[in-house]
């Protein structure tokens, strides 16, 4: 049986869309856990106080948009992949403090290498410089990829080149957001990694960038999980491509707060199998 401490949950506004409960409670009766994951609707303005009686009896919380920088200050401490990538996915109670850490690039990373996609010594280029998009980069660089970036915005793209530089001392290469820079980026890369919201439904028909400037030698990663083949991916796997979806790293991101919460080993296959038959019925 677990103790006082059993609660655990995610935290975003809104907050009905998240396939964060269906994945931990299905872990939870796998493993034969007695543990709870509910999810919580809560807005900016009552974040601090949700946080506050959190301390209490919970073990964890994940925490989604639009929390993941606002939680920061509401914490005793935060990793140094979290204090990094300045953002805040999970959260591990004590009775001592609230403890937080970021598991988006790792997940990003777990899902890439469970397909078969090294990273380490390969060229890789993210589409975006949102917050999904800093955390999988920084991951990139910490693993020891050489990772370029292209978002419509330069001045995001920018920004983070310069808290790569001076955060990591590393180099983040910065390429223009138009198809022909991006198709002269995608001729030296070994990777491509969409982590933006494009694809996403209800845009099913929206892609990013268009898959004929895609090289058949890139392996081609869409972090958006709903639909699971984005027209990305389908239209990368025509051309023969090796392609992997966003199910993936939402699984082994839960997986790895899993592992920060009760150092278990998460039974990833079964997460997985029980989001994959969610999406099917949506």
């Amino acid at each position: 049986m677990a103790g006082k401490r059993n609660k655990l949950g995610v935290v975003g506004h809104p907050i009905g869309h998240s396939m964060s409960p269906l994945m931990h409670n299905v872990a939870f009766e796998e493993l034969g856990l007695d543990y709870q994951y509910c999810p919580y609707d809560v807005g900016k303005e009552g974040l601090a106080e949700f946080i506050n009686e959190c301390r209490k009896d919970f073990l964890g919380l994940n925490v989604t948009i639009p929390h993941k920088i606002g939680v920061i200050p509401l914490l005793d401490e935060i990793s140094r992949e979290a204090e990094l990538i300045g953002a805040v996915n999970t959260i591990k109670f004590s009775d001592e403090k609230a403890a937080g850490y970021n598991t988006d690039g790792l997940g990003c990373i777990a899902a890439l290498r469970e397909a078969g996609v090294p990273v380490k010594n390969r060229r890789v280029l993210v589409l975006g410089a949102g917050g999904a998009a800093r955390a999988i980069i920084f991951q990139l660089l910490l693993e020891g990829a050489d990772v370029s970036v292209a978002n419509r915005t330069g001045r995001s793209a920018d920004n983070l080149r310069k808290d790569a530089r001076e955060r990591l001392g590393k180099g983040l290469h910065v390429v223009e957001f138009s198809n022909s820079e991006v198709a002269k980026a995608l001729a030296n890369s070994d990777v491509l990694i969409n982590a933006t919201s494009a694809g996403m439904s209800p845009g099913v028909d929206e892609t990013i960038i268009p898959a004929a400037i895609i090289p058949r030698s890139v392996a081609v990663m869409d972090i958006v999980y709903n639909p699971v083949q984005t027209r990305l991916l389908r239209e990368a796997w025509v051309k023969g491509c090796r392609t992997v979806n966003g199910v993936g790293m939402l699984v082994h991101q839960g997986a790895e707060s899993l592992r920060i919460w009760l150092g278990v080993q998460a039974p990833v296959d079964v997460m997985e199998e029980a989001v994959l038959d969610r999406l099917k019925r949506i």
